[in-house]
């Protein structure tokens, strides 16, 4: 016993050389920020118990040390930051963003609150695609992207589009979604979309039954998880069969079957499968139902007297807000709110019977705000869904960086993990609102003060997308 507490005690010793010699040994150029007296949200699991009184090394873009202040040695070189009362986490992993619509600014604006990686889930991919290699290059500032590419729609749905003139639509559609009208389209799209190295396929509405099933079998042939909505009145078993492995938004309209138990009994298929959903409950909460008033005020508070995230938002953007304004009304709203309240309940079921929920805050919706949003998600994760603040980070960070494949990398606060990391002014385990509370962000290692994440908002409000549409129909 004697001799392997020794030999335990020896390696521990040799890690913590190798650390600093490397440490000692990095080039002049590579930042050293080490984190004194802080304590660390690990996020490992729903139940990891925070890492108090802790020093946290990062060596460019890595974690390089980890532990209690006692056993850390700081590099001399290494700018120091004080995190006596705040508390370090992983960056926030935000699971359905439309950056495209939301325009470049908004990238920017999704690293000042926290949010290091982004799901792309449908956009212009030529222009997703540059913005991630300028990120790569350090020409932009934005967080990690995985990119699904175009929509995938029904082609009866697209021609429909067509027929309307362009000068009554905003959006420039042909640029952001692929019609597919029957198997053999689907299989070619799929075929074609995999040679451009999406990271996964999105689905929005399906032609057909026939179709949905080539969509599926064609993405897993080419090793592609589909993700997306489910068709409009899709029997659900009919989903498991054809095996789509993401679904967002849930089902519309919600199940009628009405039996809890037979709710339950289904969910726990799903969870079984393996099945992720996506809810986006803040779109029900913030867009949906919120009252048209307020929605209509947001959306002219160009001051942001009543919303002060209403002046970052992109031209765009708010021209394509203004079109989904016109597209609802207060009576609308109203004969929704029964088909919301059992697309939650449906939510809440899922959760209990073992569904993988994981958030996403459908970024650009009507009052869907790029990076703070997710915010507000996390918080219904824990009023709706019940979860712990606990559980709710971990469905933000480590669990969905496990569905992106990602997980070895990043979405945990780990020795030898990319520093994707939020510095936090309050403790989120107690308040889930405390997410908000951001002291620093890290991204990649690039380290974002109070005045750096200032900066990166003044960018933002300043960037020529806010005041110039550089991408919809002239």
């Amino acid at each position: 016993m004697v001799v392997a507490r020794l030999m335990s005690w020896c390696v521990c010793v040799a890690a913590l050389l190798l650390i600093e010699v490397a440490a000692q040994n990095a080039p002049p150029s590579t930042v050293i920020v080490a984190i004194r007296n802080v304590t660390v949200i690990p996020a490992t699991s729903g139940s990891a118990a925070p890492i108090t009184g802790a020093t946290v090394v990062i060596t460019g873009d890595r974690i390089s040390a980890l532990g209690p202040a006692s056993s850390i040695v700081i590099p001399k070189q290494a700018r120091i930051v004080d995190g006596s009362g705040k508390f370090l986490m992983p960056g926030l992993i935000e699971m359905h963003g439309h950056s495209s619509k939301a325009r470049g600014s908004s990238l920017g604006l999704s690293v000042a609150n926290g949010v290091t990686t982004i799901r792309e889930m449908g956009g212009d991919h030529d222009e997703l695609l540059r913005w991630r290699q300028e990120i790569a290059a350090g020409s932009r500032v934005g967080p990690r992207m995985l990119i699904a590419g175009p929509y995938l729609e029904a082609a009866s749905r697209i021609e429909r589009m067509r027929k309307d003139p362009p000068s009554e639509r905003v959006e420039p559609f042909d640029r952001i979604r692929i019609p597919v009208g029957s198997p053999d389209d689907a299989r070619r799209v799929i075929g074609e979309l995999a040679k451009k190295g999406v990271d996964f396929v999105k689905i929005r509405t399906v032609q057909d039954n026939d179709t949905y099933l080539a969509l599926n079998e064609a993405a897993h042939a080419h090793k592609l998880r589909l993700t997306g909505h489910v068709p409009t009145g899709m029997d659900p078993e009919f989903v498991l069969k054809a095996g789509q492995d993401d679904i967002e938004h849930g089902f519309l309209p919600p199940l009628k079957i009405a039996s809890r138990d037979e709710r339950l009994a289904l969910w726990r298929k799903f969870a079984a499968r393996g099945v992720v959903v996506v809810p986006t409950m803040v779109v029900i909460r913030q867009s949906v139902l919120e009252p048209f008033d307020h929605l209509k005020a947001v959306v002219e508070d160009t001051a942001g007297k009543i919303e002060p995230r209403r002046p970052y938002i992109s031209l765009f953007c708010l021209k394509d807000w203004r079109e989904q304004l016109s597209e609802t009304s207060p009576a609308r709203q109203k004969a929704y709110e029964e088909i919301a309240a059992n697309t939650l309940r449906d939510f809440r079921e899922m959760h209990e019977a073992g569904v993988e929920l994981l958030t996403g805050s459908d970024v650009s919706v009507l009052n869907i705000f790029p990076g703070s949003t997710l915010h507000d998600e996390l918080a219904l994760f824990v009023s709706e869904l019940k979860m712990t603040p606990a559980e709710a980070i971990e469905r933000a960070t480590r669990r969905s960086a496990k569905w992106l494949r990602i997980d070895g990398d990043t979405g945990t606060v780990e020795q030898g993990k990319t520093a994707d990391l939020m510095l936090l002014d309050a403790n989120p385990l107690e308040d889930i609102r405390n997410t908000r509370r951001i002291a620093a962000v890290f991204l990649r290692g690039a380290f974002y003060d109070r005045a750096g994440i200032d900066k990166l908002l003044a960018n933002v409000k300043a960037a020529e997308d806010v005041t110039v549409d550089d991408w919809g129909r002239k």
